[in-house]
C-alpha cells in the first residue's frame, strides 16, 4: 500500500477532527448542540456535543474519495446523519432502532447479499443484530471523558494494523486509519477534560463501521473471535449490564447509569481520565493477545478471550462491593 496515501488519509483526518471539533466547542450552542446534565450524566455543566461530525466527515472524504468504497461509505455515513439528527433534536429509541435495524441490513446486503437458505437467513439475522447492537454499545459507552475518543483509537488502530499484515484489505485499512486519527484529534477536546462531547454522531456511527469491518474481515470463526476482542471491554461491559438488569427485572430500554464504569467515576468518584485509560489500555492489552493467539489456533484464541471474562466479570464484582464514596 502506498505510504503517501496512508500519511494523507492520517493528517486530513486529524485536521478535519480538530478544525470540527473548535467549532462545535465554540459555536454548537448556538445551534442546539448542547449536551444538558440529568441524572444519569457523569457531568455536572451544560457542554457541546457533536465534535464527532469531524470523525464522520473524515471518514466520508477518506472513503469516498481515497479508498474509494463509495457505497459502504454512503450507509455508514446515513448511520452518522443519524446520530446527528438524534444530538440535534432527538428521536424515540423504538424509532431510532428501527431506523438502525434497516441500515445494518442494508451493510449485511452488500457483504453478504440475499440470502438464498435458511442458515443464510440465520447468518444475516445475526449480522444485522451484532451489528446494530455494537452501535448501541458504543454509545451506552460513552458516557465519561476520553472513553469513546481512546477506544476508538484503539479499536480501529488494531483493524488497520490486521487488515494490513493479516487481512491484506486495503480499503478496510484506510478507513480505520481515517476513524483512529479522527479519534486522535477530537481527543485533546475530551480528555482529560471535556470542552466537547462527540454525541451520538460519533459513537453510534465508530459502533456500526466497526461492526460492519468485523463483517467484512470475518472469513470464518476463528478470525470474527480476534476482531471482536478489539473491542472487548464495551462488549464486557454492555453485555453484563443488560444481564444483570434483566436478571434484576429492569426495563431494558431505560436510560441508566449502572455500567461498570459509571460506578467507577460516579460512586466511587474516579477521575474520568483515569477510568478511561483503564478501559483502554485492557482493550489494547486482549487486542494484542488476541492477534497472537489467532496466529497460535482456536483453543489459545478461546483461552484469551475466557481469561478476559473471568477477570472482567470478578473485577466488576469486586469494584461494586466497593462502598460509594462520600459526596
Amino acid at each position: 500500500m502506498n505510504t503517501g496515501v496512508i500519511f494523507l488519509s492520517i493528517l486530513l483526518s486529524l485536521f478535519i477532527s480538530v478544525f470540527v471539533s473548535v467549532i462545535v466547542m465554540r459555536f454548537g450552542s448556538r445551534f442546539a448542540l448542547v449536551d444538558n446534565p440529568n441524572y444519569r450524566s457523569s457531568h455536572s455543566n451544560p457542554t457541546p456535543r457533536g465534535g464527532g461530525i469531524g470523525i464522520w466527515l473524515a471518514f466520508m472524504i477518506v472513503g469516498i474519495f481515497i479508498a474509494k468504497y463509495i457505497i459502504f461509505s454512503i450507509i455508514a455515513g446515513a448511520v452518522g446523519l443519524l446520530g446527528f439528527l438524534e444530538d440535534r433534536f432527538g428521536f424515540s429509541s423504538k424509532r431510532r432502532l428501527f431506523i438502525q435495524f434497516v441500515i445494518s441490513a442494508l451493510s449485511v446486503y452488500l457483504f453478504l447479499g440475499l440470502p438464498a437458505s435458511a442458515s443464510a437467513l440465520a447468518l444475516s439475522l445475526f449480522w444485522i443484530v451484532f451489528i446494530t447492537g455494537t452501535a448501541n454499545f458504543y454509545n451506552f459507552m460513552d458516557g465519561i471523558n476520553g472513553m469513546a475518543g481512546l477506544s476508538g483509537i484503539v479499536a480501529f488502530g488494531l483493524i488497520a494494523f490486521f487488515s494490513l499484515i493479516i487481512n491484506r484489505d486495503p480499503e478496510v485499512v484506510l478507513m480505520s486509519i481515517a476513524l483512529a486519527s479522527g479519534c486522535l484529534g477530537f481527543l485533546p477536546y475530551n480528555f482529560p477534560k471535556a470542552k466537547v462531547f462527540m454525541g451520538d454522531v460519533g459513537s453510534v456511527f465508530l459502533g456500526f463501521v466497526f461492526a460492519s469491518f468485523v463483517l467484512k474481515l470475518s472469513i470464518n470463526v476463528s478470525m470474527f473471535l480476534c476482531l471482536i476482542m478489539f473491542l472487548c471491554t464495551f462488549y464486557a461491559d454492555a453485555v453484563l449490564t443488560i444481564f444483570y438488569r434483566w436478571r434484576m427485572h429492569k426495563p431494558l430500554m431505560e436510560a441508566h447509569r449502572s455500567h461498570l464504569y459509571q460506578y467507577m467515576s460516579n460512586e466511587l468518584g474516579l477521575a474520568h481520565w483515569k477510568v478511561s485509560s483503564i478501559y483502554a489500555i485492557t482493550q489494547f492489552v486482549f487486542g494484542t493477545l488476541s492477534i497472537l493467539a489467532y496466529k497460535m489456533g482456536l483453543v489459545w484464541q478461546l483461552a484469551i478471550i475466557a481469561v478476559f471474562w473471568i477477570l472482567f466479570v470478578f473485577s466488576c464484582k469486586t469494584v461494586k462491593r466497593m462502598k460509594p464514596c462520600i459526596k
